[in-house]
């Protein structure tokens, strides 16, 4: 147990000695692409990852949040959903997403969902990424920090009895879902 442990503080030392380089890089006058690029990230990746950015309207520094609960709350979500949860599902929504997306709306979709595909089974390939990511490669640096800025968006592979669906699910700062898609999988066209 000692060894992961101290694997583990390694880790935690090695991420923030890379925190501190970059911050100097900058305060040396490097650019974000110069620093990407040295990561083999772009420059917006390299600025989500390390960047301060300040909230105009309140001059506070905007601090990165963990996306670890993510996953779990998606599918939470997707399984609220299909067992007839409305009070539950309802509450995870953004109180401006639920005059868009009544109960009505979700589970009528699901409903469909069920008529073509049957019962929900599992979800499978869970990953969160940044809006318009595809693909868990498209996460991978949130995978690697656990920590990210603006909407994260959950990609899962909904498993039924008779097919799979893609779905994908967006939260904001609060944690509050601000947008759901349940799309075939392999599907690029969405929003977020």
């Amino acid at each position: 147990m000692d060894k992961i442990l101290s694997a583990q503080q390694a880790i935690e030392d090695a991420h923030q000695q890379l925190q501190d380089a970059v911050l100097e890089a900058r305060a040396n006058g490097s650019t974000w692409a110069d620093i990407g690029q040295v990561l083999g990230i772009s420059r917006q990746a390299a600025f989500k990852r390390f960047g301060k950015p300040v909230m105009p309207t309140t001059g506070e520094t905007m601090s990165q949040r963990s996306v670890d609960q993510y996953p779990d709350l998606a599918q939470r979500f997707f399984t609220n959903v299909a067992n007839g949860n409305e009070e539950a599902t309802m509450s995870m929504l953004h109180h401006r997403v639920r005059e868009e997306l009544s109960w009505d709306v979700l589970s009528s979709v699901w409903a469909q969902a069920l008529s073509e595909q049957g019962e929900l089974e599992g979800f499978e390939n869970t990953f969160v990424t940044a809006p318009k990511g595809t693909s868990p490669e498209a996460g991978l640096l949130q995978k690697l920090s656990r920590k990210m800025l603006g909407v994260a968006v959950v990609v899962t592979t909904i498993k039924q009895e008779a097919g799979e669906l893609q779905g994908r699910v967006a939260f904001d700062n609060d944690d509050a879902i601000v947008g759901v898609y349940y799309l075939p999988v392999g599907s690029t066209d969405f929003q977020f």
